[in-house]
């Protein structure tokens, strides 16, 4: 019993939040006057007109059509889409929390857990090569730690960073601005799939909603608001990325920075937030206290690879970082002879332990 009125309570909501014409704002007041959708659903006609009128007033009474709202609830399922009420137990208490809370939330996959940590990893979507594995390593690292990566799909430091933590088994959850059931941006179909898998899709605007450049701002309070903190890797100064960082300290939430060169663009408003009391991150210790974070940061890996290495190998690993180095500076600052640098460079790569890039240019890997 308890379970079917669950279920009519949610074909109420489910109703309530699909009447067309009617927004956020429109539903929250309504909401706020007769508590409950089951009870506007019951309203009449002159009562409504005291709060809705023309187009508005048509479209809630043409909603209610009770068959209609079953067979496209119905639908949802058969497409593999799950939809949940901010009411329903289901719904995660994350977003229940925040200011401008979603009515509803609609999901392809699974939710993130509530009792597990999540880290929102966002940033540039037109990203450096420093930015990229930055986003690589963090994600890898966070996710083989047991924290789920929330991030957006985007092009950029968002998608590279949920590819890399399912990459190493780990969850990923992207929050869209179109409907779950649009691949957006098409070229991240493979990643929608593993994330279908390995984690979940979601939004708060129903099926066959369309990509929008409006829906994107609103759709970021969602990122910040499943996550226990939010990281920035890149962003430039005006960066779009910085909106989930506003929406993020309206919510109280941890903000956290990569900081990048004093004159690169794509680091400007990573470097500002840090000015502004971002926690400056360089390695996972800088996550640790908040994080409950094992120590795994890339100067003991670092260590422990030099230990092994041949001495023209180590001289050439030691002046390797992640931001890539020309082959002429890497002669330069070992002082070896140009054969000596490849020859190095060659057993290196052998060993996985640095990449090149581009032509001639190289970072560590691990």
């Amino acid at each position: 019993m308890k379970e079917k009125n669950e279920q009519m309570e949610e074909l109420y909501w489910y109703w309530f939040t699909n009447i067309k014409g009617i927004g956020y704002e429109t539903r929250e007041q309504l909401l706020k006057l007769y508590k409950s959708p089951k009870a506007l659903y019951e309203l009449g006609e002159k009562e409504i007109q005291k709060y809705l009128n023309g187009k508005k007033k048509n479209a809630f009474l043409s909603s209610r059509n009770w068959d209609e709202i079953e067979k496209n609830y119905q639908k949802l399922k058969e497409k593999g889409i799950r939809y949940y009420s901010r009411e329903h137990r289901q719904f995660p208490k994350r977003l229940q929390q925040i200011p401008m809370a979603p009515h509803s939330i609609y999901v392809k996959g699974s939710l993130p857990l509530e009792d597990k940590k999540t880290i929102a990893i966002i940033g540039s979507r037109n990203s450096t090569v420093y930015g990229q594995e930055m986003a690589c390593y963090f994600a890898k690292e966070m996710a083989k730690q047991g924290i789920a990566v929330i991030s957006g799909m985007a092009r950029g430091i968002d998608s590279i960073a949920q590819k890399n933590a399912l990459s190493v088994g780990g969850k990923s959850y992207a929050v869209l601005g179109c409907g779950v059931d649009i691949c957006y941006p098409i070229e991240n179909f493979t990643l929608y799939e593993q994330l279908e898998k390995q984690g979940g899709i979601l939004s708060e605007y129903p099926p066959n909603t369309p990509p929008r450049a409006g829906l994107f701002p609103r759709r970021n309070r969602l990122i910040s608001g499943l996550s226990d903190g939010v990281f920035v890797i890149e962003a430039k100064k005006k960066s779009g990325t910085l909106i989930t960082v506003d929406w993020a300290l309206d919510q109280g939430k941890e903000i956290y920075a990569l900081p990048g060169r004093a004159f690169d663009s794509f680091s400007e408003g990573c470097n500002q937030l840090i000015q502004m009391g971002a926690k400056l991150v360089c390695n996972l210790d800088d996550f640790m206290e908040d994080f409950g974070l094992k120590n795994m940061d890339l100067s003991k890996n670092y260590e422990n690879n030099q230990k092994t290495l041949a001495k023209n190998q180590r001289v050439v690993y030691s002046c390797l970082g992640l931001e890539p180095k020309y082959i002429d500076s890497i002669v330069k600052e070992t002082k070896l002879s140009v054969q000596e640098v490849l020859s190095a460079l060659f057993e290196l790569e052998m060993m996985d332990l640095i990449k090149q890039i581009v032509s001639n240019y190289y970072i560590i890997s691990k």
